[in-house]
């Protein structure tokens, strides 16, 4: 089995355009959007922690539920919000995902009793409401759409069915059910594509990185690195709402992405895991050759097929746009960095 692979990186880094290129790879699969369910608020990280070493019976109660959530709601349906455009059922099979989804919910489940929690909200929505879904989950039913055990995401889960979540003691168990869940969903979207293995990349990846070797100790860890003064460039070019877009934030809040990326880096053991660093602007030199000598080594051979551009004019562009004054500020802010980035000042 060909390992699984995992990219993170800073916001803006180019994890992105890498992750493309490397689901380009006749081998290798990688999905339409991150898989925000590993290491997202309410996703399996916090899943496992609150199941095992962080156990009480509310947490495990109220971290089963969101994750429940997070899978039946909030990344099942692409028009609504938070996770918009995300759809996890069609990314991965309809019918393997939610049977899969059940399967691993019921084995980290005790007890299912109906009751009121008085740490949470009961349902508050009324008969009216209630009337309104059951006409809707009649009409879904007619025309076929999928399965019953999909919660649409204009529903809420009901706070009156609750769950009693297993205490974990050993933690190994309910990582390797874990492991199973994952690649059970994310295999099988593989070998629908005719690919052997697959790719994630959520940014968020570098600083879950205990985690997700706990979860696949042969896995491949990816760390795509861009010069920052060039990701603070490119963040507060966006129109997002994710970060602040002043160029001194912007730095104050990279310094402790980079501070805590230097401390996870240390304590990863690179004997057991394979890690690699790659610089964007390295890939974006020759990346036929940077990339095929990656797969490579990660042990997976075979060629890549209509790579996305990958061009230096367009990873340095901030060269020629970014203010003097606001490079002063990044390299004062985040001087230390860069060199640990293994750039110049």
């Amino acid at each position: 089995m060909h390992p699984r692979i995992f990219i993170g990186g800073t916001g803006r880094s180019g994890t992105s355009i890498v992750y493309k290129a490397l689901g380009c790879h006749e081998k290798i699969h990688s999905f339409p959007r991150e898989m925000r369910f590993l290491v997202d608020p309410d996703g399996l990280v916090t899943l496992v922690d609150s199941l095992s070493t962080r156990y009480s019976p509310i947490i495990a109660r109220e971290a089963l539920f969101r994750f429940e959530r997070l899978m039946r709601i909030y990344l099942t349906d692409p028009r609504h919000t938070p996770y918009r455009g995300f759809d996890l059922p069609a990314w991965l099979g309809h019918d393997n995902y939610w049977q899969r989804l059940d399967d691993f919910c019921e084995s980290v489940a005790e007890v299912e009793y109906r009751g009121v929690a008085w740490q949470v909200e009961r349902n508050g929505d009324g008969r009216l409401v209630e009337w309104a879904r059951t006409l809707q989950g009649m009409r879904r039913r007619l025309q076929g759409r999928p399965s019953p055990s999909a919660t649409s995401a204009g529903e809420q889960l009901d706070r009156e069915r609750l769950k009693s979540a297993r205490y974990f003691r050993g933690r190994a168990p309910l990582v390797q059910a874990t492991a199973r869940f994952v690649d059970d969903l994310f295999f099988h979207a593989a070998q629908l594509h005719g690919k052997e293995t697959w790719c994630e990349k959520t940014p968020q990846n570098i600083f879950h990185l205990k985690f997700l070797t706990e979860l696949f100790p042969d896995s491949a860890i990816i760390h795509i690195k861009r010069d920052p003064r060039a990701v603070v460039h490119s963040m507060t070019k966006q129109s997002w709402n994710r970060s602040p877009n002043d160029v001194h934030d912007v730095c104050l809040m990279l310094r402790n992405l980079y501070r805590r990326w230097l401390d996870l880096r240390d304590e990863l053991d690179t004997e057991q895991t394979p890690y690699f660093e790659l610089k964007i602007e390295e890939i974006a030199a020759a990346p036929e050759e940077q990339l095929g000598q990656l797969v490579s080594a990660i042990g997976i051979e075979g060629a890549f097929h209509d790579l996305p551009a990958i061009t230096l004019e367009r990873v340095n562009y901030w060269r020629d746009t970014m203010p003097q004054e606001a490079q002063n500020v990044a390299n004062e802010l985040l001087g230390p960095y860069i060199e640990a980035m293994g750039y110049e000042r």
